[in-house]
């Protein structure tokens, strides 16, 4: 997507009241509007829209805006890329602050929800903390989150706290983690544990694919069982079952059987 941005247009569909009549004791330089159905559009200069806002009601005060009962759509290559949905907006120079009950969604089932975000326009990031976040086969929160419009990678720190569900369900934790395209990424002191599949691993970096079901543990990983522990350079689990190399080191327990 083409992130040049171009000319602002401003489109009142129905306005409900120009402010001609000044009230009593009202300064007369002031020259906001306060309107209903209110739409700002913003076009890159090849004339495809990258952001619309679209709010119930609202005052207009020259560049500044707060408005209310607010959704944004914000547009990729194909299409609608990111929605977010909100209470109350207030935007200024180029910084926009959306709070109550936000919603930030996307057309893979990607779902978060906080409390309040702001958006700086000229960086092309959101930016939350602390989110919850659940897609198809992931929950997951964190003390903070951000997202690149520019690249719909989303990023998250502080405690971060996931469920995934692969062939078995996994809690894992780390200390950050990242997402695009349907790929979580989690960094630092990772651990991943499985208590249906009676497994834990320890690892510097944990590859979650959930579309195809299937993760990439690297990083000094130490896995372990309730038969044995293995340790690797790195290993893959999937519906395969479970492949290890580099270094590759395993102690398995076995058990014996007294003769008859």
């Amino acid at each position: 997507m083409s992130r040049t941005k171009g000319f602002l247009a401003l489109v009142v569909v129905s306005v409900l009241l120009v402010l001609v009549l000044l009230p009593h004791g009202r300064d007369e330089t002031d020259t906001a509007t306060v309107a209903e159905s209110i739409t700002l559009v913003s076009y890159a200069d090849d004339g495809a829209p990258l952001w619309r806002i679209r709010a119930e009601d609202g005052r207009i005060d020259g560049p500044d805006q707060t408005l209310g009962r607010v959704s944004v759509d914000f547009y990729g290559t194909d299409g609608e890329a990111l929605r977010i949905d909100g209470d109350r907006l207030e935007r200024a120079q180029g910084v926009s602050r959306l709070s109550g009950g936000v919603r930030i969604e996307r057309d893979d089932d990607f779902l978060l929800e906080t409390e309040s975000m702001t958006w700086d326009e000229a960086a092309e990031r959101l930016a939350a903390g602390p989110v919850a976040l659940s897609a198809e086969d992931l929950r997951m929160s964190a003390a903070a989150f951000g997202y690149d419009l520019g690249t719909g990678t989303a990023s998250f720190t502080g405690g971060v706290e996931a469920s995934a569900v692969l062939e078995a369900e996994w809690a894992i934790r780390a200390d950050r983690a990242e997402e695009r395209n349907d790929v979580t990424t989690f960094y630092g002191d990772v651990t991943a544990r499985s208590e249906e599949a009676g497994e834990s691993f320890r690892c510097a970096r944990l590859e979650v694919d959930s579309e195809a079901q299937s993760a990439l543990l690297s990083g000094d990983v130490i896995g372990e069982w309730s038969s044995g522990q293995l340790t690797a350079g790195a290993v893959r689990v999937d519906d395969g079952g479970l492949w290890a190399k580099g270094d590759v080191t395993a102690e398995i327990k076995l058990e014996t059987q007294d003769d008859p």
